[in-house]
């Protein structure tokens, strides 16, 4: 096996987490320059994971509002409508019908992380055979177990199993339970592509997905959904570190009446 790393703005150590939560309801001051140019290198995420497993599925962010927040990320639409995909600064909907299509600034969604991609390092993986589980390891190995980074994995599969979430309907239940009989499985094979996501610290568990959180976009938008399993022969990884993440609370009423004490990890593994 070959891997072969390049340095973009790879520093000595890797850099501390600043760990910054804003709970965002409004803000009508302009940020200086300084300050937004930090922000571009925090993730942004709009709600929390435990409120989407325990069945707030829809939000009041419009995707023409997420935009602005950051050019790559995933995440899903009200009402779990698909898996939503940010890659260039566009945003696609991978419905559970198989199509992927670019999604109207006017849709919404209930659970969104996303962040300014810019790669500090890449790595290339020439491995025949390589399965994610094995790409996981990798990484893991090579990256530090407490920093935010966003992954971006760029090549062709030979192999490639996704899920996208069928949309529910109220009364809605747990993730995990509409998840259960509500999502759709595809098998494609000889795509190529970008995975897009995050591979997140434990620390964060709760407010996010930690470990791997990957979607799929093919090239010509044939094949996509959320990652369960892939065979690669060769990939680049790029990897982007982040100083910290920004959370927004949804403002949505299901979300300020859910009971969040419950630790949902358990669940979140089961579908994951």
């Amino acid at each position: 096996m070959k891997h072969y790393f390049t340095s973009h703005r790879f520093p000595s150590m890797l850099p501390a987490i600043v760990i910054s939560i804003f709970l965002i309801c409004c803000q009508t001051a302009k940020m200086p320059a300084s300050d937004a140019e930090r922000e571009k290198d925090f993730m942004y995420q709009y709600s929390i994971i435990d409120a989407l497993m325990a069945g707030v599925f829809d939000g009041n962010l419009r995707i023409g509002d997420l935009k602005p927040k950051g050019d790559f990320g995933v995440g899903t639409f009200n009402k779990v409508d698909g898996e939503l995909i940010m890659l260039k600064g566009k945003v696609f909907k991978m419905s559970s019908d198989g199509r992927v299509k670019e999604a109207s600034d006017s849709d919404s969604t209930s659970a969104a992380f996303v962040k300014f991609f810019k790669a500090d390092t890449t790595i290339y993986f020439n491995e025949p055979g390589l399965s994610y589980e094995q790409l996981q390891e990798h990484l893991i190995e090579k990256l530090n177990a407490n920093t935010i980074y966003a992954i971006k994995i760029t090549g062709s599969f030979s192999s490639m199993t996704t899920r996208a979430a069928s949309p529910a309907k109220p009364p809605y239940t747990t993730l995990t339970a509409h998840l259960g009989e509500h999502q759709k499985l595809f098998n494609y094979n000889n795509t190529t592509g970008t995975c897009v996501g995050f591979l997140l610290p434990p620390y964060l568990a709760r407010a996010n997905v930690p470990g791997f959180h990957l979607h799929y976009i093919a090239d010509d938008l044939n094949a996509g959904g959320h990652i369960f399993k892939f065979n690669t022969n060769a990939v680049a990884v790029e990897i982007d570190f982040a100083k910290g993440f920004t959370i927004e609370n949804n403002t949505n009423a299901a979300f300020l009446n859910v009971n969040l004490k419950p630790d949902r990890g358990a669940e979140l593994k089961k579908i994951e």
